[in-house]
């Protein structure tokens, strides 16, 4: 009987020739590993890694200071420093010193020195009918104390001005300016003129200076008509000398004894003037006259009463 059993296949050999045994050489046929696997497997892996980094990051930069910042109802916001609300709250100093209601924010500008305005007088404002802040038509003339609006044409005219205190009859210091123009006598058709004397005479208390001022106002009203051209600021008046009743008027920050008046000169022309007598709120006594030719003041309607309802007291002085 013949064997028909087939010869055993050929022993299974790695690369370099050497028989492999039987089973690990099945395992390489029935799992083989191609080279690209592994490179699949590092791309995987670092998909996840990545993955797993950017959500930690997400962790650490929302959700945990989501977690970690206070409510609103259990930690309020916290208030403003006092210099910044200070600053916040400040307004701007846009205002203009001829415009109402106010100076209490100018008083913060007091330079080094000077004397802020006392208490009670910033709240005076006095007429409305004065050149407003920057007229090119006029000009600011201030002295340590106090300022007067007048023509910025005007010149310098030392001719007239009275220069004694009217209730003392001390002398006073003396600023007059008048117009180019000038009448046959060479006299000015118009001039504002300025004076104060002894600094700080009443004090700066507010009760004080009113008491002088009322003073002022009493002695004027009592005096005999012949002798008010004797205290008054006018164009040398030779005649027809008729005034008004003294009266107190309140101005920009303070307050002044009015007087008006007409009259005749040599010439016989008429003039018209309104003299302001005063004390500043720092003590020292004042007046202001402004006057001129009754044509003049007709060419330039309401000039005369600009100019004088135009006195003031300045917020500050400067001391020394």
């Amino acid at each position: 009987m013949s064997n028909n059993l087939s010869a055993p296949p050929p022993p299974h050999r790695d690369a370099a020739g050497n028989p492999l045994p039987p089973e690990q050489g099945r395992q390489n046929v029935q799992n083989p590993q191609p080279p690209h696997s592994k490179k699949n497997l590092f791309i995987v892996l670092g998909s996840i890694a990545a993955a797993v980094i950017v959500a930690l990051i997400v962790v650490f930069v929302w959700v945990i200071p989501t977690f970690a910042t206070p409510q609103a109802a259990d930690d309020p916001a916290p208030v403003a420093t006092s210099g910044a609300a200070e600053e916040s709250a400040a307004p701007e100093d846009s205002t203009p010193e001829d415009a109402a209601p106010s100076d209490a924010a100018a008083s913060e500008e007091v330079p080094a020195g000077a004397f802020a305005l006392p208490p009670g007088w910033a709240d005076l404002q006095g007429p409305a009918n004065i050149p407003a802040e920057g007229d090119p038509l006029f000009s600011r003339f201030v002295t340590g104390e106090s300022s007067f609006q007048y023509l910025a044409a005007w010149t310098g005219d030392d001719t007239f001005g009275i220069t004694t205190d009217p209730v003392s009859g001390t002398p006073m210091q003396q600023k007059a300016q008048g117009t180019e123009e000038r009448d046959g006598d060479g006299i000015a058709l118009a001039f504002a003129f300025f004076a104060e004397a002894e600094e700080g005479k009443h004090g700066k208390e507010p009760a004080k200076v009113r008491a002088a001022i009322q003073e002022i106002e009493a002695k004027f009203t009592a005096m005999p008509a012949a002798e008010l051209p004797q205290h008054l600021v006018g164009h040398k008046c030779t005649g027809n000398f008729e005034t008004t009743t003294p009266e107190i008027r309140e101005f920009r920050r303070t307050e002044a004894v009015v007087i008006g008046f007409t009259c005749l000169n040599a010439r016989g022309e008429t003039i018209q003037a309104v003299n302001l007598f005063s004390v500043t709120p720092w003590g020292t006594p004042q007046m202001v006259g402004v006057s001129g030719h009754s044509t003049y003041w007709n060419e330039n309607p309401e000039l005369l009463e600009k100019i004088a309802n135009s006195y003031r007291a300045n917020r500050w002085k400067l001391g020394g």
